[in-house]
């Protein structure tokens, strides 16, 4: 950015005297930026437009780094100088660094909600930092990371059924029917814990041959709730 700067100045100076004057730089990709037709930054696009309005007052030669020319030399010795006491200058950020920093901000947030909450402990047990990975739309995938779904123990919660458990006589909460409800045998899985847990689940969420397991087990605890609710 300092070498842009320079050349800005650079084309500013020679507009206002209306004299010719060639700017030397070792810096190629400075060059390279104000030649391209396929420029976003804002400031690389003022710079090109005072260098067109300078019309032919201002020439941009490259020269090799560290190559002995002496005014090479003493604009990098001044470019030192002025990095250390030379005031501050508002350059614009291109829009993918504000647009990594919003992110990164968001994500922070994102997690510090996740891991205080006092709310969702069975997905932050599954789960235990955001991951935009894991941006799912799937309702069954989301049922087991929740336990809100066609479950007795959650629908007794909000007073749709009157007891919390499957027809089977056990707690009818979502572990149950995946792993030990004797209507969901054929669709049993074995659930790791701990940080194994983590990494199960997001391997399997998106194995379509898991999802469809899934699909099968919650069906039946969907009507088993059916046949709950008119007892």
């Amino acid at each position: 950015p300092h070498t842009l700067a320079a050349i800005n100045f650079a084309a500013g100076w020679a507009s206002e005297r209306n004299v010719k004057i060639k700017v030397f730089s070792d810096s190629k990709s400075s060059i390279e930026a104000i030649r391209s037709p396929k420029v976003k930054s804002n400031f690389v696009l003022s710079v090109k437009d005072n260098l067109y309005n300078a019309k032919d007052l201002v020439s941009l030669v490259w020269v090799k780094a560290r190559a002995g020319n002496p005014g090479n030399e003493l604009a990098d010795h001044l470019a030192k100088i002025a990095s250390s006491c030379g005031a501050d200058m508002s350059i614009p950020a291109p829009y993918s660094y504000v647009k990594g920093v919003c992110k990164e901000f968001l994500m922070n947030e994102w997690n510090s909600y996740w891991k205080n909450s006092t709310t969702g402990k069975r997905t932050t047990e599954i789960l235990p930092s955001a991951n935009l990975d894991l941006l799912i739309g799937n309702k069954y995938a989301i049922y087991l990371f929740t336990n809100h779904g066609p479950f007795p123990a959650y629908l007794c919660r909000f007073k749709i059924l009157n007891n919390p458990d499957c027809l089977c006589g056990e707690h009818g909460d979502v572990d149950h029917y995946l792993t030990s409800c004797m209507y969901t045998k054929d669709y049993h899985l074995l659930l790791p814990t701990g940080a194994a847990r983590t990494h199960w689940t997001r391997k399997l969420c998106k194995n379509y041959s898991f999802l469809n397991r899934l699909k099968s087990i919650f069906e039946i605890s969907r009507k088993i709730c059916d046949d709950l609710q008119r007892l």
